[in-house]
């Protein structure tokens, strides 16, 4: 995977990716906050979601961080194909 960080990663590089993997800890932690309060009031299907919204960005910190995930990483490669062919160019017209 391109984000994967290699064995020596450049200093910038290395404090880019803590940067983010920080920022998506800082959003959990406050999606997990927002969950609470409204279990506290009695929404629990909206606290539901938010807590699906939560583990998402577990999901992307994981990737961050270049550690192997099963959750993340096996459903990047069993989708890998059918993303690369959606973005790929369509085929040309032929010339008749």
């Amino acid at each position: 995977m391109l984000s994967t960080p290699p064995p020596v990663e450049a200093p910038e590089a290395a404090d880019l990716r803590g940067r983010i993997f920080t920022d998506l800890d800082r959003l959990a932690f406050a999606l997990e906050m927002e969950a609470a309060e409204l279990l506290e009031r009695g929404r629990g299907e909206q606290a539901g979601r938010v807590q699906e919204q939560r583990l998402g960005v577990r999901l992307a910190q994981r990737l961050v961080a270049g550690v192997w995930a099963d959750e993340v990483n096996l459903r990047l490669q069993r989708w890998a194909a059918e993303y690369d062919a959606r973005l790929a160019p369509p085929p040309a017209a032929a010339a008749g």
